[in-house]
């Protein structure tokens, strides 16, 4: 699948999800969306074992945007067309990094060894964020995948998902300054928001470095996961961490230096294929990831897009009011949907 084309099936999506969704709050007590089309239970097989054999904890994003694609698809109203899309990418994440996805070998399964993987979090959450949050992030999502594939919860996969945390518990933290845990969870999703909202003068000027959004929004999910599935404590002790990931200040900047080259991508602008089809904008998003003059690449499409979207999802779920979560979508989505845009 072409980078044009991935992101002519974002914009389908955001329009029959993300939108649809922010008009109001969800009821998240009241059972799963209906399902217009759905992926079959092997992509969770294969977002595990993409992760598990990850060379370093860094390469278990393309595993865990393979697992983000699948609880994308299966918990949301999307379209049989937009789901098959959403699985083209899929696969063909997978056949780039074949190698990484091939099944490791068989053992048998013990759904106890599950718990393994929240007890091998704690070094990585103690004193503030390590990684922007990857540790609770990876450790959260396959948990949730493990208890719905228990089939594979074999020593070995186990054992390396456990690594992904030992590995990023290494890094030195970043500490918050308020070291208080939030009253809730419910605190702490309304923080985030809070928190994204005051980037809102930043829309529009793509020369301004921006925080890592993407992963403030995919941290928040998974400590909100954690709790979801009974993990209460650990998703307490976490919440030091994400103090530190969401206090990030407002970049200062200059008006003359940094001016409104481009409007702010709004919600309407990606849903009119003019945007899509930008000659200049497909060129970019076809080359690979480059710091220093591609800031989006491949690093959306193989990693990130699907983690952020099924997390905000999630999260506006939360949210009582819509013009809120339109904004904080429209500051988060603009690090995708304007490649000049630097930041995480």
């Amino acid at each position: 699948m072409y980078r044009h084309e991935f992101l002519d099936i974002c914009a389908a999506m955001i329009t029959g999800l993300t939108v649809h969704q922010a008009v109001g709050r969800a009821d998240a007590a009241g059972g799963d969306a209906p399902r217009a089309g759905r992926l079959d239970a092997t992509y969770l097989d294969k977002g595990l074992t993409g992760m598990a054999r990850a060379k370093g904890w860094f390469e278990s994003h393309w595993g865990a945007g393979v697992l983000a694609g699948y609880y994308l698809c299966n918990e949301n109203n999307l379209g049989p067309e937009t789901v098959e899309a959403i699985k083209s990418q899929l696969d063909a994440v997978i056949a780039l990094r074949d190698e990484q996805f091939t099944p490791l070998p068989e053992q048998p399964a013990d759904a106890s060894l599950v718990e393994r993987i929240p007890e091998a979090l704690v070094p990585a959450m103690r004193d503030g964020v390590r990684a922007h949050g990857h540790a609770v992030i990876f450790a959260s999502l396959s948990t949730r995948a493990l208890r719905d594939a228990p089939h594979m919860a074999q020593p070995k996969l186990v054992d390396s998902l456990c690594g992904l945390s030992r590995q990023v518990a290494k890094k030195a933290p970043k500490k918050p300054a308020n070291v208080q845990p939030y009253a809730d969870t419910q605190a702490m999703i309304d923080a985030t928001f809070v928190s994204l909202a005051r980037f809102e003068p930043l829309l529009g000027r793509p020369s301004v470095r921006r925080p890592n959004f993407t992963h403030m929004i995919t941290h928040t999910e998974a400590l909100m996961n954690l709790e979801m599935m009974g993990y209460r404590d650990l998703a307490v002790a976490g919440h030091v961490g994400h103090r530190a990931h969401i206090d990030e200040p407002v970049p200062a900047f200059d008006d003359a230096a940094n001016p409104r080259d481009a409007k702010p991508v709004t919600w309407t602008d990606i849903q009119h294929k003019e945007f899509w089809q930008d000659p200049a904008q497909r060129q970019r998003w076809n080359h690979a990831w480059s710091e220093a003059n591609n800031p989006n690449g491949y690093w959306v499409a193989f990693g990130h897009l699907f983690k952020v979207l099924y997390s905000f999802h999630r999260l506006i779920r939360h949210v009582d009011d819509p013009a809120v979560t339109r904004l904080c979508g429209t500051i988060l989505l603009e690090r995708y949907f304007n490649p000049d845009v630097q930041g995480g």
